[in-house]
């Protein structure tokens, strides 16, 4: 069994790429340390409002820059999802140098802070590869609703060719339990985490500007 796990620190916040190889069992922790959690994160997403118009406005942007660049007849089947100002590239692209190409449209495209390249220069995915995948997605979705100690309303999902990309803002404790989570899922071949990773009191911290900025009622 493998396992790959990357921390980098930036000021408060870390952020985290691990891997969950699957063969039978779960790996051993993503991250070590830190408390166990012990109550149910906070339901209210930790963005603000403003970002999460943001992260959609840059998906819609960076998928539309990368069809123009890459046109309608380059074989490539790219995902873009952002999660607060970060955008994880996800799919299948056919060459090194068009990876590469769309990895630098997407870092110059206004309001990123930051990219996780994940695609595979191969083949495109079929689209009873996709459907499978969306199904994937979503019954670990739903795994995630039904664990008490982690949210779905913190972290995207996404699902390539039975690869699970999980996104958010999560404490350590909440990044291993979600791994562990998805990696139960019949059809999981491996689970990859895109976290970024912040202590209890930082989210607490974040949460108070989220309500901050939350509109107010007349």
């Amino acid at each position: 069994m493998q396992r790959i796990s990357f921390r980098k620190a930036s000021l408060a916040l870390s952020l985290s790429v691990g891997v969950v190889m699957l063969s039978g069992c779960i790996a051993a922790p993503l991250i070590v340390g830190g408390a166990a959690a012990t109550t149910a994160s906070v339901v209210t997403d930790r963005r603000t409002a403003g970002s999460i118009v943001s992260d959609e406005v840059v998906e819609k942007r960076v998928s539309y820059e990368i069809e123009q660049a890459l046109g309608k007849d380059q074989q490539h089947h790219v995902t873009v999802t952002a999660y607060d100002g970060r955008v994880l590239l996800s799919g299948e692209i056919n060459s090194l140098g068009n990876r590469k190409a769309v990895e630098q449209i997407a870092t110059a495209s206004p309001d990123v802070r930051g990219i996780v390249n994940e695609l595979a220069v191969m083949e495109p995915s079929s689209l009873s590869t996709r459907l499978s995948d969306s199904l994937l997605a979503t019954r670990v979705r739903t795994s995630i609703v039904g664990n008490s100690k982690i949210s779905l309303n913190q972290m995207k999902v996404v699902a390539e060719r039975g690869i699970i990309y999980l996104m958010g803002l999560v404490t350590a404790d909440e990044a291993q339990i979600a791994a562990q989570t998805a990696a139960k899922i019949s059809g999981v071949q491996k689970v990859i985490t895109c976290f970024t990773i912040a202590t209890r009191e930082e989210i607490e911290l974040r949460m108070k500007t989220v309500e901050q900025n939350q509109p107010k009622e007349d």
